[in-house]
C-alpha cells in the first residue's frame, strides 16, 4: 500500500496512509511556508511531539473540526482534553506506545524543551516512531539534539527519517548528518529551517552532503511538497 507524505512547512507533515490522514506537528496559522490553510486539512489523528505553540498551535481546532484523535504525551494530552474539550487522546510517555488502525505509535526521546501555548508544563519533548501495517517505518524527530540511542531508533528499521537542521533551536546541519549516521534510514526529509530568520539553511548544500557522507537518500520538498513511499 501507498504511503504519502506532504510537508506542511517547519515540521509539520500530513501522511496518508491507506484511507487515513494521519498529522504530525500541525503549525499552519502564522506559518509564513504554511501551503494550505488549517480548516483544508483533514485528520483522523494528530500526532504531537512536544508542546510548542509552533508544533501545537491549530491541533485543538483541527481536532474540533474533523473529529481526530490526539496522540500526545501524557501532559499534552490531558491539557487538550482538559482546556480544550478534547475528548479522543491518547495520553503516552516515552518509550511507550498504542496500536491505531494504520499502526503502532511509540514516543521516542528527543533533547530539548516542551511548555505549552498557555505556559502549563508540556512534559518530555518527543520524537514519533510510526510502525506502519504496511512494514514501513518513519520516524520524526521532533525538535531534539543529536543523541547516542538514536542508533537504538535506527534499529527498528527506519525508512524514511526526518530531521531538524535549523540550528538555533535544534540540531543543525552538522548534527543532522551525525543523526544519520547513527539512524541508518533509507531517505531522510529536512524539517525544521527557513520558517525564521534564526533557523535560516541551504537545503540543497544539506542535500549534497547527505549525498556524498551518507547512504541516506536526501529529499529536499517546497512546502505542499509530496514524497511517496511503496
Amino acid at each position: 500500500m501507498t504511503i504519502t507524505l506532504t510537508w506542511l512547512g517547519h515540521s509539520g507533515v500530513h501522511l496518508k496512509i491507506g484511507e487515513h490522514d494521519v498529522l504530525i506537528d500541525p503549525y499552519l496559522t502564522g506559518n509564513p511556508l504554511a501551503p494550505i490553510p488549517a480548516d483544508d486539512l483533514p485528520a483522523d489523528f494528530i500526532l504531537l511531539s512536544h508542546g510548542h505553540d509552533d508544533h501545537v498551535c491549530d491541533a485543538a481546532s483541527i481536532a474540533r473540526r474533523t473529529g481526530a484523535t490526539i496522540v500526545a504525551n501524557n501532559e499534552i494530552a490531558i491539557w487538550y482534553r482538559d482546556t480544550h474539550g478534547i475528548e479522543s487522546v491518547h495520553t503516552l510517555n516515552t518509550g511507550g506506545g498504542v496500536r491505531l488502525p494504520f499502526g503502532r505509535v511509540e514516543l521516542t526521546i528527543a533533547h530539548h524543551s516542551s511548555a505549552l501555548p498557555d505556559g502549563s508544563y508540556g512534559g518530555q519533548p518527543n520524537g514519533i516512531l510510526i510502525l506502519t501495517n504496511e512494514g514501513k517505518n518513519i520516524y520524526h524527530a521532533g525538535d531534539t539534539a543529536v543523541f547516542c540511542e538514536m542508533q537504538f531508533i535506527g534499529q527498528r528499521g527506519i525508512d524514511l527519517a526526518l530531521l531538524p537542521i535549523g540550528d538555533y533551536y535544534t540540531m543543525g546541519i552538522d548534527g543532522s548528518l551525525q543523526a544519520i549516521d547513527l539512524i541508518q534510514p533509507k531517505a531522510v526529509i529536512p524539517i525544521h529551517y527557513n520558517t525564521f530568520d534564526v533557523i535560516m539553511q541551504d537545503a540543497a548544500y544539506w542535500a549534497q552532503r547527505v549525498a556524498n557522507e551518507t547512504d541516506a537518500l536526501p529529499v529536499v520538498l517546497d512546502p505542499g511538497g509530496k514524497h511517496t513511499l511503496s
